[in-house]
């Protein structure tokens, strides 16, 4: 591969490719914003349908006449008047007096009377009916519990349980409960005037059970569904001080229990509950609402789940671990549905809604509003119902937003599998490609490579491409091109043999030529012309020769056999020879290596050694020594030749060892065409090393350094 400026980043071909497929990933991310934007169209869809499924269950209550009772307090202001509506229990209540059984029904927990009344003194219910009996479970927050007397007859001078009930024939009646220890509690029937606090009898039908709890006592009553009629109140009174027995405090859900008083309750008719639950939908919300806001029907099926849960699919024992990772991973990324929320209207029994309050005036609406999370919205929507053209009440379906974001999220999962099925189908594709590609590349690349040896030689062949492609029109001008380089190179090869031929006849001639003229004329100014004619001949001859004579070392080293030698017996034979050969000049070999043996020619590392002191005895300043030494390192062997002389310039050391470089100036007897140092680079690669050139750094002079590997 060229040694030559390289790039500061390489990124491949199949890298590219894939850096530009992940552009196909603002598929989704467009995707996703579109079915953001569904949210509104959505949210209009699911008005729409609640509107037309509010309408369709109001046409159903127009024909249930029964379930609508015309109520004298329906005239006045429903800020007036205080309403219970009781929901049914999921299962019989055992009458002890602790809240075990309650715990399942935390959201229908309401205070009692005004929260701020005292921080001392705090009263919350919880209600609900099972078969035929009214359930109620009071818990008390007092600081000072009072119980009554076991000798008095007035239940009211202690902690006490007041109901107010009407019955179903219209009458009154109000009960004390009260005990004188924890356990069992009495009913006491008082008389119908406030005032008289002596009882009259004690009702067996009421049952209860008081137990204390730290900072306060719980109560759990029940009353038969047959004693209650539409009206109801119920008050918790409280005694601090057991020498005064003065009530301090009364926390009422109707004021005081004076009949006019008495709030409304309702306890949903078996026919209201079968209606409602056969109109019931999961994850929603029915309510049947008396013209006075009151509720008087509910079948809550908001927090129940849908039968068949997309969830639940990928949930199964038999999804793959590719399917439960997925799942996982979108309800990681994914905003999820909230199966669990602060529901505000769990446990009312009046809805002030605006959107009943449109519907109670006639008109049909809809609207949503946020729960405490902020994550659920709720949708409701209200219809009035008619029976014989009067309105009579409302019916009010509330879902909630899950539904959208359950929709959204499918959109999203199926958008993002099926853009990450295409994206990686698209990946691979284009991997396959680039994979491809990338090969042809780097096979045109090893094919160019391989054409050129390292010191420029064209050789090999370019295999012609007939792909029909870019990268074919390449290949096939890369093809062209080492062509005609390989025909030129031929051409440069045989001119040098081709001119010494061309140039042997002439000079033949002219060497004749004056032979003869040297034996036909004897006089002295001839024979000096002569002497140079001769010698001008042999310069040209010499020429000649060191023209052809690189590329007959070329021959050469391609045809010599390999063979190992010691370095150290070839260059001291070799010093042996330049002494004898100039002795006018000083040579000094230094070894400070073992035997070292080496892979190669001897012939032509001495061919080398020849090169280098030729070279270094015409830059040797007169009277200084030429010095040639062996170093050995762990895997090399470093042939030194050094001499005092002109220095090397720096712009020379580049190409100082390509053909037809030389630094000799002015007239010489001997030709000097730059081959000399060309031939020891040739000789030292085919031993597999290399030559470098070094200015010293002491004085001025030179150093050629040959470093060959060992054998």
């Amino acid at each position: 591969m060229s040694k030559g400026r390289q790039p500061l980043f390489k990124i491949s071909i199949r890298t590219k490719l894939l850096l530009a497929s992940l552009s196909l990933l603002v598929v989704p991310w467009l995707g996703y914003q579109y079915i953001q934007g569904l949210e509104s169209y959505l949210r209009s869809a699911q008005e729409q349908r609640l509107l037309d499924r509010v309408a369709i269950v109001a046409s159903v209550m127009d024909e249930q006449r029964s379930l609508f009772k015309t109520n004298p307090l329906v005239s006045q202001p429903a800020n007036m008047q205080s309403h219970l509506y009781v929901r049914p229990l999921r299962s019989p209540i055992q009458l002890d007096g602790y809240a075990d059984d309650w715990i399942i029904y935390k959201d229908r927990e309401q205070l009692l009377g005004d929260a701020e009344d005292s921080q001392d003194f705090q009263v919350s219910y919880r209600s609900g009916v099972w078969d035929a009996y009214l359930y109620l479970f009071f818990q008390v927050m007092d600081d000072e519990v009072v119980y009554r007397q076991p000798d008095s007859l007035q239940p009211g001078n202690s902690d006490h349980l007041r109901l107010g009930i009407q019955d179903r024939e219209g009458n009154y009646k109000r009960y004390r409960l009260a005990t004188i220890s924890p356990g069992w509690v009495n009913a006491y029937l008082m008389p119908a005037k406030a005032k008289q606090n002596l009882p009259l009898g004690t009702e067996f039908r009421i049952k209860g059970e008081w137990q204390e709890m730290p900072g306060g006592y719980t109560l759990e009553i029940r009353i038969p569904v047959d004693m209650i009629g539409d009206k109801l109140s119920f008050a918790i009174a409280d005694i601090d001080d057991v020498a005064t027995r003065k009530i301090e405090h009364v926390l009422a859900s109707a004021g005081t229990e004076h009949l006019s008083k008495l709030g409304t309750i309702v306890i949903p008719a078996p026919q209201m509950e079968a209606l409602l639950q056969r109109l019931e939908k999961p994850q929603s919300r029915i309510w049947v609402i008396d013209a006075a806001n009151r509720v008087i029907g509910l079948a809550d099926g908001l927090n129940k789940k849908a039968t068949q849960n997309a969830d639940t699919s990928i949930e199964t024992e038999e999804a793959s671990a590719l399917s439960k990772f997925m799942h996982i991973f979108y309800r990681l990324l994914l905003d999820q549905p909230q199966s669990e929320f602060n529901d505000p209207l769990s446990s009312v029994s009046r809805l002030d809604d605006p959107v009943v309050q449109s519907a109670l005036a006639g008109q049909p609406s809809v609207g949503w509003h946020k729960t405490k999370e902020e994550d659920v919205a709720l949708l409701s929507a209200a219809h009035p119902v008619y029976i014989d053209n009067q309105l009579v009440g409302a019916v009010a379906i509330e879902e909630t937003s899950n539904s959208i974001l359950i929709l959204q999220n499918r959109a999203i999962e199926a958008l993002v599998n099926l853009s990450l099925l295409a994206f990686l189908l698209t990946i691979g594709v284009l991997l396959l490609f680039a994979t491809r590609l990338s090969f042809r590349v780097r096979r045109l690349r090893d094919e160019v490579e391989a054409s050129i040896s390292p010191n420029g030689r064209v050789q090999g062949k370019i295999k012609y491409p007939k792909a029909g492609d870019e990268l074919g029109d390449l290949g096939r001008s890369f093809y062209d091109m080492h062509e005609r380089l390989a025909q030129y190179n031929r051409y440069l090869e045989s001119m040098a043999s081709k001119l010494a031929h061309e140039l042997r006849t002439p000079i033949s001639i002219v060497r004749s030529s004056l032979n003869n003229l040297d034996d036909d004329h004897s006089d002295s100014e001839l024979q000096t012309y002569l002497r140079r004619a001769n010698k001008g001949v042999e310069r040209l001859s010499g020429i000649l020769t060191r023209m052809s004579e690189a590329t007959h070392l070329e021959q050469t080293i391609q045809q010599e056999q390999a063979g190992p030698f010691v370095i150290n017996d070839v260059v001291a034979a070799c010093v042996e020879g330049y002494r004898l050969a100039h002795p006018q000049q000083l040579f000094e070999f230094v070894d400070s290596t073992k035997k070292l043996e080496l892979l190669g020619s001897p012939e032509l590392l001495a061919q080398m050694l020849d090169k280098l002191i030729a070279n270094a005895v015409d830059f040797a300043k007169q009277g200084t020594v030429i010095t040639i030494s062996l170093l050995q390192n762990s895997n090399s062997v470093f042939l030194s030749v050094t001499n005092e002389g002109q220095a090397l310039p720096n712009e020379m050391r580049a190409n100082l060892f390509d053909s037809m470089v030389s630094m000799r100036h002015g007239n010489s007897d001997q030709p000097h065409l730059g081959l000399g140092l060309y031939i020891v680079r040739l000789i030292a690669e085919y031993h597999h090393g290399h030559v470098e050139v070094d200015n010293l750094s002491d004085k001025e002079g030179v150093v050629f350094r040959v470093i060959l590997p060992l054998s």
